[in-house]
């Protein structure tokens, strides 16, 4: 027997330490989804699109709201054939401490097959490592592509997107919610790095440079310590023949690039710099080349969260875009380089022992010298 709207609504109701709205969206959303199949199999669609999931059909699945999962409520689930695809709809509060790790160890013993999918007002609230992790900006435009497509859809559709574009949560504006949201924190953070950078500063990062060292922090068009064309850190060899960088990109704008995960915020990163006469020269040198081989390798068979970017080769940026003056990023998301400090000095000695241990594998390799020796 199909449920009426105004009937779902009433089921929910609001819980302590629960955000009401979060559970009116999603009383909403899972009463579009149990009453149009065929929207229903295009969100699917959509979704497994973007996670490889379980060959579920919406027209023959079951949305299913404060599901109980022995005592804990995932918000949403979406039942068939005992697979199980589990949703936690988030308005603008934070997880709670390990609530997608109870929710998957949950499913894994009661169903044959399952995901875990976050949908959340901002990026910044993804965590927890779902399958998927979507933003209700997302279910906005797929709604409109929808409606685009089936414009004789009924009122509720478009009431839908009123709700989410009336909390904050539809298409982004020019100044978009989050922005304002984080802005404090942003500025914060921008200090913080500042003051980050002046301690580790002073300590010995000579020891893995074999010749021609000359530490030096630049600071131009920003308002914080060693903030320079979106980046903050130390500069440590003489030249950009290439050069060493070492520290935040919190900007990638300049550069051209985009971090490994937004979600995560800024990398961590050591980048390879080269000055403008080079730039017709360097990327066929042989000697690049091999650096290029050599340490892409020896950064993927760490095997620890760092990533071997090399801009020229990206595909996705088109060729008058890629900045040749920092075509190399090894990275790795700031986040998950600071995850457990709990102080400046424990910050600054990760900073520091981490910076070396990439830095040696640079340095250490014949070829990144025979580059610098080309273009003496």
């Amino acid at each position: 027997m199909e449920t009426g709207l105004l009937e779902s609504l009433r089921k929910y109701c609001p819980r302590e330490g629960k955000d009401p709205l979060e559970n009116f969206i999603t009383e909403a959303f899972a009463w579009i989804l149990n009453n149009h199949g065929d929207f229903s199999e295009f969100f699917l669609d959509d979704i497994s699109s973007k996670v490889q999931m379980l060959g579920m059909e919406g027209k023959n699945c079951e949305w299913i709201t404060q599901y109980n999962f022995d005592g804990v409520f995932p918000d949403m689930v979406c039942l068939s054939n005992n697979k199980a695809i589990v949703f936690e709809n988030k308005a603008w509060s934070p997880l709670h401490e390990k609530q997608l790790k109870n929710y998957k160890d949950y499913a894994t013993k009661i169903f044959e097959n399952s995901k875990v999918v976050l949908i959340t007002a901002t990026k910044y609230q993804h965590a927890q490592e779902p399958d998927l992790a979507l933003c209700w900006s997302d279910i906005y435009e797929l709604i409109s592509v929808w409606l685009d497509k089936n414009s004789d859809s009924p009122f509720i559709f478009r009431d839908f997107l009123k709700l989410l574009k009336s909390e904050g949560m539809g298409p982004p504006a020019p100044i978009s919610h989050e922005s304002i949201l984080y802005y404090y924190a942003s500025i914060d953070l921008k200090q913080n790095i500042g003051n980050l950078i002046k301690r580790v500063e002073n300590e010995d990062w000579s020891k893995n440079i074999k010749q021609d060292f000359k530490l030096y922090v630049e600071n131009k068009r920003g308002s914080a310590y060693g903030e320079a064309d979106g980046k903050m850190g130390l500069q440590l060899l003489n030249s950009w023949t290439p050069g060493i960088f070492i520290g935040i990109l919190l900007d990638g704008n300049d550069h051209c690039t985009k971090p490994i995960n937004a979600a995560k915020g800024p990398d961590f990163c050591l980048i390879l710099d080269f000055d403008d006469n080079l730039h017709s020269q360097y990327p066929s040198n042989s000697h690049y080349i091999e650096f290029v081989k050599i340490v892409s390798k020896k950064i993927t068979d760490l095997n620890n969260g760092w990533e071997f970017y090399h801009h020229l080769s990206d595909n996705k940026v088109k060729n008058k875009k890629k900045n040749k003056w920092h075509p190399i990023h090894i990275r790795k998301p700031m986040l998950d380089v600071f995850v457990g400090t709990m102080s400046i000095e424990e910050q600054a000695n990760v900073f520091y022992q981490t910076a070396n241990q990439i830095i040696k594998i640079v340095t250490d390799e014949d070829c990144f010298w025979y580059l610098r020796n080309d273009y003496k």
